[in-house]
């Protein structure tokens, strides 16, 4: 099976690599950036993979100590990285599911809370399980009605209590912004919502999670979660940028520079030992390398903001709702740097910036140890 993937990647990158050349560009990578009209620049983001390892990477890296201690063992694996600290079933049913999220959208703002009710009323939360119904969650915009429609499908899990979180902020901001055409949104704004509405319910956590023990290792899962996900999605695009602008690497070269990426981002705190194989070869199961290419920096990038949002929650809570709600509310055809200062924050993945914010991240660690 994987000799097959790799000639299906061999033969995109070569048919990507010619679509560039004949447009004008030297490489697809190139192209792609122009193809996106990015805010940002090529070198901004080999700025921001180095900022990252050099400042978020050691937050990565401590938050991993943390559950290690925690887990009792000596060294992390793989298998080590999941919720494992989480015993309690934080529900049963989807009404207590809902109740729940009802209670955290309450103590955080009554205008979040209302539109919850407002959907829920209205049959516009498909949070049931059924047969045949695809695992997963979404937020999709109903333009011809002007609401939002969330779909979720979780077993009852600390994931189903963020994913629903997560589309909330999506619906939120799309009834906040009034914005319902999809083709307009982009995603370092998007993602800024659902992973900032994330953050500032991670105090709320305790509505499932009334055991301090329990609420403490809730609150970590929420912290490394919004650390995977600004570092993972850098791992792919830093090897994207690889892989188009070395169009005639071979399938070997290719694996061996994804284990690299691995071990420098995402898998930092891992111990792969016997593993190299399986994860140098993982690549093949993120689709977006087929359909999507380039599309993953914007995750890093919205979650760099959202965490300095709740830096600013941390502070004072009023103030970050506040912003959350007016930069919500900024019309799309602003530049992406004008709605991320509307929402208090900066467009701006610099070394100073992500400096701040890994020391940030290491400070709230240590709180929850």
């Amino acid at each position: 099976m994987k000799p097959e993937i790799d000639d299906i990647m061999n033969e995109l990158v070569q048919l990507r690599h010619e679509m560039a050349l004949n447009a004008g560009y030297g490489n697809y990578r190139d192209y792609m950036f122009q193809v996106k009209d990015r805010e940002y620049s090529i070198q901004d983001c080999y700025d921001f993979h180095k900022s990252v390892e050099r400042h978020i990477v050691p937050a990565w890296n401590r938050l991993a100590d943390v559950f290690r201690s925690e887990l009792g063992v000596n060294t992390y694996r793989p298998w080590d990285s999941t919720a494992k600290m989480l015993h309690s079933i934080p529900y049963t049913t989807v009404t207590e599911l809902m109740d729940g999220v009802h209670a955290m959208l309450v103590k955080t703002d009554t205008s979040f809370a209302k539109r919850f009710a407002f959907m829920r009323e209205r049959g516009l939360l498909d949070l049931e399980s059924r047969q045949g119904k695809q695992i997963g969650g979404f937020m999709d915009p109903l333009p011809a009605s002007k609401h939002a429609f969330v779909f979720s499908n979780f077993s009852p899990s600390f994931t189903a209590i963020i994913a629903l979180i997560h589309e909330m902020g999506h619906a939120i901001h799309v009834y906040l912004n009034g914005d319902f055409q999809e083709q307009n949104w982009r995603d370092e704004v998007t993602e800024l919502y659902s992973h900032g509405m994330e953050l500032l319910l991670l105090d709320r956590l305790d509505t499932f999670y009334p055991n301090e023990r329990e609420y403490k290792s809730a609150q970590r899962e929420g912290l490394r979660r919004s650390l995977g996900l600004l570092i993972g999605p850098l791992t792919r695009d830093i090897f994207e940028h690889w892989m188009y602008t070395h169009p005639n690497h071979t399938a070997q070269e290719r694996d061996g520079k994804f284990l690299e990426f691995c071990k420098r981002f995402r898998l930092s705190p891992v111990d792969t030992s016997g593993l190299e194989s399986e994860v140098a070869t993982s690549w093949v199961d993120t689709i977006h390398f087929f359909l999507y290419p380039f599309y993953a920096i914007e995750y890093s990038i919205s979650e760099l903001g959202a965490l300095q949002l709740l830096e600013i929650y941390r502070a004072d809570p009023r103030r970050a709702i506040s912003f959350y709600k007016q930069g919500a509310s900024t019309n799309f055809n602003y530049s992406i740097s004008d709605i991320y200062l509307r929402t208090g924050i900066k467009f701006d993945f610099s070394e100073r910036v992500v400096s701040r914010t890994g020391e940030f991240l290491q400070s709230q660690i240590e709180q929850l140890k």
